[in-house]
């Protein structure tokens, strides 16, 4: 399908495209503008490529990527965005003039939110070592949280972790990468891995912010290991919990957090969030959240039925 130049295209994760898809659409016919919202298939760097000479060409004028995608696409912009420097991560790629710039809308939805909570600024964790989790680090650096520590299911042992670059593109953001919490002794085999073990565990009994950012189905068995790693008993009364897993329900891990009191953020409202931070770099304006919303949980419906 030909674009036109002020089109944009949404590219990356199936049901993450399919919302945000829905949200800029919704956004455009707020503020009354035209445009089409295309959904593209962008799964390698060649692809990535020529997503980059659409824009170049004048056949787009922005485009929207998720998941690992977000790790190389400020590679093909000319300039960066303070959002992804901060991440090291672009989400959002705008042709302005002859250049194309890169931004990192899920860091910005981040940085806004936990600006919005009354909470001290001290520690934070956080689940995941993708893109999210990058976004997440950055903003909690950048609001002067003076601890992140983060975690990862891939990181089963000290030796894995240490040569995890994902891991070391985490230490660089100021973050403290962790061995993945387990009760399975046959993974804790020096006194050393118990402790490393124990380090996310602890941090998340006095954090005041806990992010979820692995992108999982909210019924599968997966969401249910993750929310076992949170000591729920233990953490601070007045701790926010934030969870990238969006739908029209709440998670398992909102429910958790919610059960106990806690403040809990959805991801459809990030998601929401990282929608009007984008159409408003893309167009300059920013529609009103309400109708946004709405749009954004119909779609989380749908996409659950489907």
């Amino acid at each position: 399908m030909p674009f036109r130049s002020n089109d944009c295209a949404v590219a990356g994760c199936n049901q993450a495209i399919v919302v945000l898809g829905t949200i800029l659409r919704a956004s455009l016919r707020a503020l009354d503008l035209t445009g089409e919202v295309y959904k593209t298939r962008v799964g390698d760097a060649l692809e990535l490529a020529k997503l980059g000479r659409s824009l170049r060409q004048d056949e787009l004028t922005m485009a929207c990527l998720t998941g690992p995608l977000c790790h190389d696409a400020g590679q093909i912009a000319d300039d960066l965005d303070p959002s992804a420097q901060r991440s090291g991560c672009a989400d959002m790629l705008m042709r302005k003039g002859s250049k194309i710039l890169a931004y990192d809308t899920t860091y910005e939805a981040f940085l806004e939110t936990l600006k919005s909570v009354p909470t001290p600024h001290s520690t934070a964790v956080v689940v995941g070592a993708g893109p999210a989790a990058c976004a997440a680090v950055g903003a909690c650096r950048q609001l002067g949280f003076q601890f992140v520590g983060i975690t990862s299911r891939s990181w089963v042992s000290t030796e894995v972790l240490h040569d995890s670059s994902a891991a070391a593109k985490l230490r660089d953001l100021g973050a403290l990468p962790t061995l993945w919490p387990s009760i399975d002794d046959t993974l804790q085999t020096t006194n050393f891995s118990r402790e490393m073990r124990l380090q996310f565990s602890e941090l998340a009994t006095f954090a005041q912010v806990i992010i979820q950012t692995v992108a999982l189905d909210p019924t599968s068995n997966d969401i249910r290991n993750i929310c076992d790693i949170i000591p729920w008993t233990q953490t601070r009364k007045n701790a926010v919990v934030c969870d990238l897993v969006y739908g029209s329900q709440p998670s398992p891990f909102l429910l958790e957090a919610q059960k106990r009191g806690l403040t809990a953020i959805a991801g459809v409202d990030l998601l929401t969030t990282r929608g009007l931070r984008m159409t408003e770099t893309w167009t300059g304006t920013r529609p009103a959240r309400a109708p946004i919303h709405a749009a954004a949980v119909r779609a989380c419906s749908r996409t659950r039925d489907e």
